[in-house]
């Protein structure tokens, strides 16, 4: 193991766990050989668990006892997700089972956890805990039990290495079998319980689920209800990492408790089944409203609004927090009613609970039945739309005294939870709900912030919570939007209005220009002329093609009308561009060229469709006019077309629609048709400066941060000179990378730069930069072939970029893709020669001999751990002096296999036979040296040959059985037969019969499994 990631990361991650109230166990004393589980792919702490359901229900029968452990044990569900999600709503729903309890045989409640009293359950971490897989073990570095379950996973990273989270997350994906599930090359069961996955290198941490892909790994930096200065006390240093802050805030064990029961949402995505836990500002929202509702004394006190900025999960938030208040004891007896602008949100609040709690959620379909759920007095849950009580205010402003809204409940047992509060808490709707519910707590849900006029009248208590824009970009919950004027007659006000209407409609007569006038308004009529619609659509597609088709991203286009929707469409068509889909209302009046495309299931079909990337549904756009400006959610999304006013917050949701986080998205466009300009400023006027910092930037600003990226890129190599000139060979360049860390630091600047290139491509602007990109492409790719890492990775930069690069690399005769030559092959030493200087090729023999050995290890661990020590010495003894560190090394290499094959037969052993021989040579010699005066002579080692045979022949054998390493009685049989060859001979010391036991097993799997 790295001692960095020991030291530096999973040593103070176990500590300060014990500080938030976990027991420390090391993993070996939770072995099959401690008597803890029987076998080493039985993940759950059995008699921890039983302990446990005694302790928390002492009635339970022993039978009953027996039938709840087993069926958390073995459960009933082929796939790892759908046993994951069965555990899940036995864990916070309870389990039945049927007994007597003195009132007659009925259903009882089991609880394997208790929720009530934390100090009731047992919390235990450990680390060195072994899983034995189908084809291997794995041993995750950290492992949280709760009751013996194990319900978390903690993959440690040095933070010196090049991709520490994504080799973090990579690797936990491995071991749960979710990277290639048919090769079974992790222990899927450790994750049939799973419920929180962290990758953590100390200054990073993330969190995901099983479903969770890379970039859907969250940060956790926001400890509440824990502050900063709080654990810079607590863990008595100067500053607060990542880790320490995701640490304190999900895994005290109260926070731990309260994440498990009321912050993991199941819902199906396309078919598939998913898994979410919350984001840090969920969950620090949803209690700060818990803390609000309980404590406040009056209906204000209560009330107040969560601003969480557009596209950073609010309505998971919203499902979040009814969740919790119906599991609470006093807030489950409150009547709940949702008030939403989307059917999105009703779904997902059904589904949930279904799910979740087996609750109906009773939604207001008409005005009738919303006055009839609300009327009724019961803690139930009532989702209405807002269309609803736009309908009741209405009929209450008719005059109708059966249809008033006016004291429908006056308890004050109601809580409002109304989503786009800016909408409902501060116009006439407000009125209507507070007519209806005089005294129900209003929480309102915002995606964009409030206005100066709102917040200074602070009419709902003021704000209880705030995730603001900069901080969901900042954490990647979404992309930052870059807003960009086109100058393709965008000013069609004031005395250019009329030269503009004679210059597209100087060829109709006079009647029929006053009847377009007379039923468009000369400035419609102008905007929405063929003849400019069509130059909109040819600068448009000019920039669909150059700056997002490459990336594989789809486009919105906002119009002014339903006319001009319709008009786009045709234009693009007759353009020959990609797809596209028209989603306006309908109206029974419609001329045939607007009904055609009014169709609710074809709208509905194409809306469903769009989300999906290009490769499975073509449509690059879809043309709107107010549909779709609001809630819809579609993250293949990367640019919106505005050829029409917005203004206020319908602006600021419009925009929104293109910051949603999408693999390679780095950035949403907002191109302006209309000459938006003012218009966002003005709305931006509307708001505090801190509440909407971020909102969006200009692309022109975005040449800056490209200089700046480029420069930092570029500064590793300023020393990199020849003649006073910069060098040319890449190895020279190649060389600066030597060092882990410098490489890493230098791929991570190298992507920052990258990433800002592929935001400008293929803008002229991003031109004087292309050849530095290419360049440090190759440098990179270089040095990774050198030091035996993975391949060039560009993911996440975009494909622009990407292209450009692996293009470069190839273009001067290197293939990215394929791996760099391996020590032993023949042409080792003629590729070689291909490197200028000799301390280059110094380098490149050292990496070489270095991923040998790593790559060889398992095969003969003592004598590649030799091997290692030999070279290192080499390296130190001989820095700086080039020549002769070449000398040895290629010494070396021209005797790296023959040395172990003649070492083998000098003592008469097969290589196989001399690898378990060079093992327990190492331990009979650890014995030897700890208990002192023990002497090893020529006696021993032939016993030591001899003891090595008989057992290597004993494997030989006993792995013809089929399956040999899976079945636990063969392999029980064969460490029987290892300890009695040991404890026979003179050095057969008992503390050796352990390691040895291990270790010959390991290297048995290696050697005898490949049959």
């Amino acid at each position: 193991m790295n001692q960095d990631e020991l030291n530096r990361v999973e040593l103070p991650a176990i500590a300060q766990l014990q500080q938030l109230g976990w027991k420390y166990i090391n993993g070996l004393n939770l072995s099959p050989e401690a008597g803890v589980r029987p076998y080493n792919r039985d993940v759950v702490l059995v008699g921890l668990l039983n302990a446990a359901i005694k302790r928390i229900n002492p009635w339970i029968s022993d039978e009953n006892l027996k039938k709840v452990s087993r069926e958390v044990t073995h459960p009933f569900f082929a796939g790892l997700m759908e046993y994951n999600h069965a555990f899940y709503k036995t864990l916070v729903n309870y389990q039945s089972v049927e007994q007597d309890l003195g009132k007659g045989r009925k259903g009882q409640t089991v609880k394997i956890i208790d929720f009530d009293n934390i100090d009731n359950n047992e919390f235990i971490c450990t680390n060195q805990f072994k899983v034995e897989g189908v084809n291997q073990n794995i041993i995750p570095d950290i492992v949280c039990f709760v009751n013996g379950i194990p319900l978390a996973v903690i993959e440690c990273k040095s933070p010196y290495i090049t991709s520490p989270m994504s080799d973090g997350i990579n690797q936990l994906r491995r071991y749960a079998n979710l990277r290639h599930p048919n090769d079974d090359e992790g222990a899927e069961k450790l994750f049939w319980y799973n419920q929180l996955m962290v990758s953590t290198c100390r200054d990073q941490a993330k969190v995901g689920t099983i479903s969770s892909s890379s970039q859907h790994y969250g940060d956790w930096k926001d400890a509440y209800p824990f502050t900063d200065k709080e654990l810079i006390v607590e863990n008595g240093t100067e500053g607060v990492t990542a880790q320490q802050r995701l640490l304190a805030g999900m895994f005290n064990r109260e926070g731990f408790l309260d994440l498990l029961q009321n912050f993991v949402i199941y819902e199906t995505v396309d078919g598939r089944l998913i898994k979410k836990v919350a984001r840090y500002q969920q969950y620090r929202a949803v209690n700060k409203v818990i803390e609000r509702l309980k404590n406040g004394e009056t209906r204000r006190d209560k009330s107040g609004v969560v601003w969480h900025t557009q596209g950073s999960g609010k309505s998971l938030t919203m499902v979040m927090l009814a969740v919790k208040m119906r599991r609470d004891a006093e807030l489950q007896q409150y009547k709940l009613v949702f008030v939403t602008d989307r059917t999105q949100l009703d779904e997902q609040l059904s589904s949930t609970f279904r799910d979740a709690q087996g609750e109906t959620v009773y939604n207001a379909s008409s005005v009738t039945k919303l006055r009839e759920l609300l009327k009724k007095d019961s803690s139930d849950l009532v989702t209405a739309m807002v269309q609803k009580f736009q309908e009741a205010e209405k009929e209450a402003a008719n005059g109708d005294p059966d249809k008033t809204f006016t004291d429908l409940n006056t308890s004050e047992k109601i809580i409002v939870l109304a989503d786009e509060a800016h909408r409902t808490q501060f116009g006439g709707l407000a009125m209507v709900i507070n007519a209806a519910l005089p005294n129900a707590p209003k929480i309102g849900f915002t995606g964009t912030p409030l206005l100066k006029t709102q917040k200074m009248g602070q009419a709902f208590g003021g704000y209880i919570d705030q995730y603001k824009i900069n901080e969901a970009v900042e954490d990647g919950a979404t992309v930052r939007i870059l807003y960009e004027g086109r100058e393709v007659i965008t000013d069609v006000s004031g005395k250019s209005l009329d030269k503009l209407f004679e210059e597209y409609f100087g060829d109709y007569t006079k009647e029929e220009q006053r009847e377009i006038k007379k039923k468009y308004g000369v400035e419609r009529a102008v905007r929405e002329a063929p003849a400019r619609i069509r130059w909109v659509c040819i600068d448009l597609l000019k920039h669909y093609r150059e700056h997002i088709q490459p990336d594989g991203f789809k486009a919105m286009i906002v119009t002014g009308s339903r006319h001009a929707a319709a008009l786009y469409k045709k234009t693009l068509d007759e353009l020959g561009a990609p797809p596209s889909e028209v989603i306006i209302s309908g109206d029974h009046n419609d001329e045939t060229y607007i009904s055609q495309y009014t169709d609710k299931v074809k709208q509905k079909k194409a809306i469903d469709n769009f989300p999906k990337p290009l490769n499975e549904n073509s449509t690059a756009f879809l043309i709107v006019k107010d549909m779709l400006l609001t809630g819809f959610d579609a993250p293949i999304a990367q640019v919106m077309y505005i050829d029409r006013k917005l203004q206020d917050h319908t602006l600021m949701q419009a925009i929104a629609r293109v910051n949603r986080t999408y693999k390679g998205k780095t950035c949403g466009f907002v191109v302006d048709y209309y000459g938006l300009s003012q218009h966002l400023t003005d709305a931006l006027d509307m708001f505090t400066s801190d509440d909407v910092n971020g909102t969006f930037q200009s692309l022109k600003d975005e040449i800056p941060k490209l200089k700046a990226a480029h420069t930092v890129a570029m500064s590793f190599f300023k020393g990199v000179l020849v003649n006073g000139k910069p060098s040319t060979d890449v190895d020279d360049y190649v060389l600066v990378l030597k060092d882990e860390t410098i490489r890493s630091q230098f791929e991570m600047a190298f992507k920052r730069f990258a990433k800002q290139m592929n935001v400008i491509l293929p803008d002229k602007a991003a031109s004087p930069f292309i050849k530095d990109l290419t360049f440090l492409g190759k440098v990179l790719n270089a040095a990774r072939v050198r030091y035996r890492e993975e391949g060039l990775d560009l993911s996440g930069v975009g494909e622009k970029v990407r292209q450009l690069v692996d293009e470069h690399i190839i273009s001067t005769g290197v293939d990215p893709k394929i791996p760099p030559v391996d020590l032993l092959a023949a042409n080792f030493k003629d590729k070689l020669k291909e490197v200028k200087s000799t301390e280059s090729k110094a380098s490149e023999v050292e990496s070489a001999i270095k991923h040998h050995i790593t790559v060889n290890l398992e095969e003969d661990p003592e004598y590649y751990k030799s091997l290692s020590l030999r070279l290192r010495d080499i390296i130190v003894k001989n820095a700086g002096n080039w020549e002769r560190q070449l000398e040895l090394l290629l010494d070396m290499v021209d005797n790296i296999e023959s040395e172990h094959q003649k070492a083998a037969q000098d003592i008469g052993l097969s290589e196989t036979e001399y690898a378990f021989y060079n093992i327990l040579t190492a331990e009979v010699s650890q014995v030897a040296e700890s208990k002192g005066g023990y002497v090893i002579d020529e006696t021993v080692m032939e016993e030591v040959k001899a003891t090595t045979q008989k057992l290597v022949n004993t494997f030989d054998e006993a792995t013809k059985i089929v399956d040999f390493f899976n079945k636990q009685d063969e392999v029980k049989r064969m460490k029987k037969e290892i300890k009695r060859a040991i404890i026979d001979q003179s050095f057969g010391e008992p503390s050796l019969v352990k390691v040895v036991q291990e270790r010959f097993m390991e290297l048995g799997k290696t050697k005898f499994d490949k049959r």
